[in-house]
């Protein structure tokens, strides 16, 4: 006010100078006189111009401030900003100092400039052209929500970065930029460079990098522990353009996320070695996200995923809807008790916030043969899932695929497998539990146990749980043959899975000399020490039974049945009580040109009986190792009748061999040659 009164002041002193001369020059007409007062008249307006001018400078230098404020004010507010400050420093001729800039809310702002210098001339600024501009620190603070990325009050400033003003580079000393999603908040923080390009912003981090500050995210039930990291641009001159143009491409340090239950529980546990991620910032936010030689440990299921090379591309980030495709991974169980072998998988599917399906291709990580295709979900809210898988038809080898190897649980149980199987199965899962069933078909397999080789198996099985193994009872399957000393073939098992790795063999039977020999009790239990049988032989015709020995000079009739308990002990037959015995009255008979070797006495008597022997009661007994010294008790009753008139004989034939060897055609009749020989024969 004091210098507007002063401006007056002056207006007034000239005007009243002015009416002075004028009244002198009406008085006084003389020449001279007015061409004197003309050049005092000149030099007094030109004086006044000056202090004019110098009072409007000096007024102008001491509110250059506050005009210069309310210029940018005006501007801004044209520019469509509503909610803003700032404090204005200095001007002056070559630059300019603003202390803050606020949007937004003052107490939590959306963006925040700190200690801004402007560099500028006089003639650039006609131009519209700043030589730089250098900021202290930056602070912006954006939310998004399923209708995409909200900018709020800094909405009118998205497409105006070119405008007719030329900023100049803009260099950031400090930078932070932090997104709330209902999920939680990204922090990004460095420094860097901004230009101008085109409508827009070129932006060049400092050595290409920014830091990426995770909070503990929230994602359909699940928590994501906070984590840090360093992402650097990887686009083509490694800088990023705001709006963005074809994107932002950065690529991370390694990153260890731990996703938890709302319980707290772990559910999975990530080590990336890097990700290199590509971001769109349209209405929604579009991101793929890559990575080589990930780890991943789902420690409830006792399950590790390693060397995984996966990408995922959310088609909007904040609804986590997109897809995914696997190229690379193992499966391995850690469980305390292993279940499988490790896995090779690859295969693609779709995630959303709740939970993501897959259609995986399945490998044996040894032989790298195709074992399955497996189709399912998982929820990332509880940790529950389920899948279904279609096997085979897996393809066994001795030098090949084992189902020993795939399942160590079977290591002992079955060795040697040839053949083929298929099998379908449903598996589900929640944390610390998983569960399977399967239908499975076998074809033409092969496989030994402890004690037999088994051929040509064939058959149809329902598994009523997978880990461990466990089925219904009356599993059956047709058998080829099976090899445990003697040959027998065309047989039938019936059996059950006991869920604890044993055999529950209910009834295993084949025909055996016109009648059945039945395994009709016993488990096979993997690792026992001691197991216990009982073979059950049925209506066996002797006759056919001499035959299939291949006995010169023997025949009988009649039929003989019985049991022979056996106990498996350290992998040894140990048979205890055998007996057979004839269930009616038959003929025996022994004719052999080597009985005639055999010396007089009772020997040659009881070879004389044999040669027509009406037996009314036969038994034999069986005891001792069938793989070692068997003891073998033959004792017969009745007649020779062309024998002293058919006196009764009661004999007893005992010897000890190898049950194996004596039920090996062509040594039993070297053996029975010996015994009628005399070696090891006694009558009683």
């Amino acid at each position: 006010m004091a210098k507007n009164r002063q401006i007056r002041g002056i207006g007034l002193f000239v005007a009243k100078c002015w009416s002075k001369e004028v009244s002198d020059v009406s008085r006084k007409p003389d020449e001279s006189s007015k061409k004197g007062r003309l050049r005092w008249l000149t030099r007094s307006a030109v004086l006044l111009l000056l202090a004019g001018g110098f009072a409007a400078g000096a007024y102008w230098w001491s509110e250059r401030v506050a005009l210069a404020e309310e210029q940018i004010r005006m501007a801004l507010s044209e520019a469509g900003l509503v909610e803003f400050d700032f404090a204005l420093a200095d001007v002056g001729f070559r630059g300019a100092q603003v202390e803050s800039f606020i949007v937004g809310d003052p107490a939590r702002p959306t963006l925040l400039i700190e200690d801004i210098l402007v560099d500028y001339t006089l003639s650039g600024l006609l131009e519209q052209r700043l030589q730089s501009i250098e900021i202290g620190a930056v602070s912006v603070s954006l939310k998004g929500d399923e209708n995409g990325l909200d900018l709020g009050p800094l909405l009118p400033l998205v497409g105006g970065g070119g405008g007719g003003f030329q900023p100049g580079p803009i260099s950031v000393n400090s930078f932070s930029a932090t997104l709330d999603l209902p999920q939680g908040a990204i922090t990004l923080g460095g420094a860097g460079v901004i230009q101008q390009a085109g409508m827009g912003y070129r932006i060049v981090p400092s050595d290409g990098c920014v830091n990426v500050d995770v909070g503990r995210l929230s994602l359909g039930g699940v928590l994501i522990d906070p984590f840090s990291t360093q992402a650097c641009a990887t686009s083509v001159d490694g800088d990023v353009y705001w709006p963005p143009t074809s994107g932002i491409a950065f690529r991370t340090d390694a990153v260890l996320l731990v996703v938890r239950s709302d319980l707290g529980d772990t559910l999975l546990e990530a080590q990336f070695k890097t990700l290199q991620a590509d971001a769109v910032l349209d209405q929604h936010i579009e991101l793929k996200l890559r990575t080589e030689g990930a780890d991943f440990s789902l420690p409830a299921q006792g399950l590790s995923f390693g060397n995984v090379d996966f990408e995922i591309a959310f088609d909007d980030l904040v609804s986590l809807a997109g897809q995914w495709r696997l190229t690379s991974g193992r499966l391995t169980d850690f469980a305390e008790v292993s279940r499988f072998a490790p896995l090779d998988i690859v295969g693609d599917g779709d995630v959303t916030a709740a939970s993501t399906s897959f259609d995986l291709l399945v490998s044996d990580a040894a032989t790298f043969s195709l074992l399955a295709s497996v189709k399912g979900t998982h929820s990332t809210v509880n940790g529950r899932g389920s899948a279904q898988v279609v096997a085979g038809p897996l393809i066994y080898s001795p030098a090949g695929l084992q189902p020993q190897a795939l399942f160590p649980m079977l290591k002992g149980l079955l060795t040697n497998v040839v053949g083929s199987m298929s099998a379908t199965a449903d598996v589900s899962w929640r944390p610390g539990v998983i569960r399977g069933a399967a239908d499975a078909r076998l074809d033409d397999l092969g496989f030994s146990t402890e004690t037999a080789r088994i051929e040509g198996v064939r058959g149809d099985l329902a598994f009523d749980d997978l880990f461990p193994p466990r089925t219904a009872e009356g599993q059956r399957l047709d058998v080829g043959s099976v090899d445990a000393g003697m040959v027998l073939t065309d047989g039938t098992v019936t059996f059950s899975l006991d869920g604890l790795g044993g055999v529950i063999v209910e009834r295993a039977s084949w025909p055996f000399a016109g009648g059945t020999i039945t395994l009709s009790s016993g488990v096979i239990e993997p690792g026992a020490s001691e197991q216990t049988f009982e073979l059950a032989v049925d209506e066996v015709d002797l006759s056919a039974f001499i035959t299939l020995l291949a006995l010169d000079g023997a025949s009988g009739t009649g039929i003989i049945s019985g049991r022979i308990p056996v106990t498996i002990r350290d992998g040894d037959p140990i048979i205890t009580g055998g007996v057979l015995t004839a269930s009616e009255p038959g003929q025996l008979s022994y004719k052999s040109g080597g009985t005639d070797a055999v010396a007089g006495g009772q020997g040659a008597l009881v070879f004389q009986a044999l040669e027509d022997f009406q037996y009314t009661g036969l038994t034999l007994s069986l005891e001792g190792n069938a793989q070692d010294r068997l003891t073998l008790k033959l004792n017969l009753e009745g007649a020779n009748p062309g024998l002293y008139d058919g006196y009764p004989f009661a004999i007893n034939i005992n010897t000890e061999a190898s049950f194996a060897e004596l039920l090996r055609s062509a040594t039993l009749g070297a053996n029975a040659i010996d015994l009628i020989r005399g070696k090891g024969v006694t009558d009683q």
